[in-house]
């Protein structure tokens, strides 16, 4: 039986809604917490005893940044799949798991699904493996990556209905954000519950964000003299 959106309506009220603020969720297939931290080069924290206790320590941590973004607190813990051993990662207010620099090589080897929320509502799901975005969309009608119709199978299942493109502004809020919740249990057999996040053991680590590449232009103009202007701006 395919997971549904349906049975993860209990993510709004959650903790006073507290995903609804803002998270990254990462699935991480057959690396350890340990392991899929020391491939994002976390600096170790201490465990913690379920999600009072990394929320606490989250609290700590904000209150100590200096540059809100600079660095995020990732909490992961085993969980089992399809197939074997996953790791789940939640980030509370964090896009570890989606940054474009980060999950290629920690994918490599493996697979890793990742959905994201922020307080402005913008949601979002990225496929990573082997060390490339395989499929990622907002809106599930642009999808892109080297396979953007990848999921395509998956979606369906759990209830995407991408055969008229008259429903392409419907389709997004019908499902929501427990669309995401549902597609990510279909692809790796992990039913994210109330009680697993609350009961969970939590490795956590402390990942320092990457500084984004700066934009660059080339201008390259060739006159009708044959003169060529050529200049890279950042």
């Amino acid at each position: 039986m395919s997971a549904s959106a349906s049975g993860y309506a209990w993510y709004r009220e959650y903790r006073h809604g507290l995903l609804t603020h803002g998270y990254c969720l990462a699935f991480v297939e057959g690396l350890s917490p340990a392991e899929y931290l020391a491939r994002l080069a976390a600096d170790a924290h201490e465990n913690c005893d379920g999600m009072d206790a990394y929320l606490e320590r989250d609290m700590r941590f904000q209150d100590a940044q200096e540059d809100f973004g600079d660095q995020t607190l990732v909490g992961a813990t085993a969980v089992r799949g399809s197939g074997g051993p996953w790791t789940l990662a939640v980030e509370i207010n964090g896009l570890v798991g989606i940054d474009e620099q980060l999950m290629p090589p920690a994918s490599r080897g493996t697979r890793i699904f990742a959905h994201y929320l922020n307080i402005n509502a913008l949601r979002c799901f990225y496929w990573w493996q082997d060390g490339e975005q395989r499929t990622a969309f907002e809106s599930p009608w642009q999808r892109y990556g080297s396979m953007p119709d990848g999921l395509l199978p998956a979606m369906a299942r759990v209830g995407y209905d991408l055969s008229d493109p008259e429903t392409a502004y419907d389709e997004p809020v019908k499902l929501g954000t427990p669309g995401l919740f549902a597609l990510a249990e279909e692809l790796t057999g992990v039913r994210v519950s109330p009680e697993l996040l609350d009961t969970s053991v939590y490795t956590t680590g402390i990942v320092t964000m990457p500084v984004p590449e700066p934009a660059r232009v080339v201008i390259d103009v060739t006159d009708a003299h044959g003169d060529r202007f050529h200049r890279e701006f950042r």
